[in-house]
């Protein structure tokens, strides 16, 4: 199935890769898991334009990427400090060119019955649960990026919440990437496991010490058991243009759980984030909401899956695109509800602003339904500011690029008004009334 493999660009990028896979030794505790990861990979192929989830993605300019395999580099702490949030400072976890680095986190803030280690670590000591999740969602895994992820990864991070435990403080998992010596590609992975009755609140952010050209393949895989509760932003501004990032999402909510995400994200050569969500416990809750803010040529593709598998679960996707310039975006979004997931409610809605006529946002929402006892709905829009608004506050003193700055501002504040860290919502605040 290696379609992508007729061009030179594919067969280099594939040879790359399994000369990572090489890299690993039997006595590697993760070895078992890794090769059947390596082998769904090549089943499912490298990713190729004519696969539909990756169509609007310029493949082959990836590909022709001389990349690296990404290693940790000594950092002094203060080098980090600059980039740890004020609410974070007791609570955050360091990943240095996707390898999680203990010395440079801190936890002081977090629950000691909490685990926090490396995948390797934890494989020592929570293997069967491990072993036993990664198989099902290998199994489930479409994504060919996240297969390799989860097949090619080092020194991934592991957060183990015991049930009752309610983290008070957010926790930042801040990646460093350091790419001086050469272009690289990394891939952070971070799996979750959120104990029943539980609740905690993560943030996503990146800082960049050295280097612009390199390419991140981050996996995030989290289990919510039954009424856990769990609210993830993910922050991708001010990145490379030559930056290409992909992050997959994958989640499953038990009964009475909740899943809430923020996406905020300025773009680059490609990021693409996808979401797999399956709601297997009835009356779990999911709600996905995103925001992208396109300029030049920079590009943000989201692709994304709900499956409700278990009744009287919701389901509620707002996601909202700003385009400038050339920039382009492309959303993919599908509702799956299977027969047995009556009184589902789901909602799904992509709007996109075009500030330019050279700007290109594709839409397709999808539903597929099973079930006769439903509320669900899907939407779509593309459109340009109102010219009667800028006209309005043009006679009111504002300049013309006051005007569009407020109007954009407007449109994006519902989605960053979900934002729970203080910090980081004040900055994007900024970033969008600046754009």
């Amino acid at each position: 199935m290696m379609t992508e493999q007729q061009t030179e660009q594919g067969l280099n990028f594939l040879a790359f890769l399994e000369k990572l896979y090489g890299q690993f030794e039997p006595s590697d505790i993760l070895h078992k898991m890794r090769m059947k990861a390596w082998d769904h990979f090549l089943e499912l192929g490298l990713p190729a334009r004519n696969n539909e989830v990756y169509r609007s993605i310029k493949l082959r300019k990836l590909y022709e990427h001389a990349y690296q395999a990404a290693h940790p580099i000594d950092i002094a702490a203060d080098a980090v400090a600059a980039y740890i949030l004020p609410e974070c400072q007791q609570s955050v976890l360091v990943m240095v060119n996707g390898h999680y680095v203990p010395a440079l986190s801190c936890t002081k803030a977090l629950p000691e019955r909490m685990a926090i280690a490396t995948t390797t670590e934890a494989m020592r000591t929570y293997s069967g649960f491990l072993t036993s999740q990664w198989a099902k969602s290998l199994k489930e895994e479409t994504d060919p990026l996240a297969a390799i992820n989860r097949a090619l990864h080092r020194d991934g991070l592991f957060l183990y919440l015991p049930p009752k435990t309610v983290v008070e403080t957010p926790i930042q998992i801040l990646n460093i990437v350091d790419t001086k010596t050469a272009p690289m590609f990394i891939m952070p992975r971070v799996q979750g496991f959120v104990g029943a009755q539980s609740q905690m609140d993560i943030i996503s952010t990146q800082a960049v010490l050295s280097g612009s050209n390199y390419a991140v393949n981050m996996l995030v895989d989290v289990t919510v058991e039954d009424d856990a509760h769990v609210h993830y932003t993910q922050i991708a501004t001010g990145c490379s243009e030559e930056l290409w990032q992909f992050e997959a999402v994958r989640a499953t909510l038990k009964r009475n759980s909740t899943l809430k995400t923020v996406a905020v994200t300025e773009g680059a050569a490609s990021i693409r984030n996808d979401y797999r969500v399956a709601l297997v416990g009835e009356n779990a809750e999911v709600q996905l909401n995103g925001v992208w803010m396109l300029k030049g040529k920079n590009e943000a593709h989201f692709n994304i899956l709900i499956d409700h598998q278990a009744p009287n679960c919701r389901s509620m996707q707002l996601f909202k695109g700003v385009l400038n310039d050339t920039s382009r975006s492309s959303f993919d979004g599908k509702i799956l509800v299977r027969q047995l997931a009556q009184k589902t409610e789901a909602f799904q809605l992509n709007n996109n602003l075009l500030l330019s006529d050279h700007a290109n946002a594709d839409s397709k929402p999808n539903l597929e339904i099973f079930a006769d006892d439903v509320k669900a709905s899907h939407g779509a829009t593309v459109g340009q500011l109102d010219a009667e608004q800028i006209f309005y506050m043009k006679t009111r003193g504002f300049s013309q690029t006051q005007a569009q700055n407020l109007l954009v501002y407007g449109y994006c504040e519902q989605v960053i008004s979900l934002i729970k860290v203080p910090s980081v919502y004040q900055h994007m605040r900024q970033r969008v009334q600046q754009y």
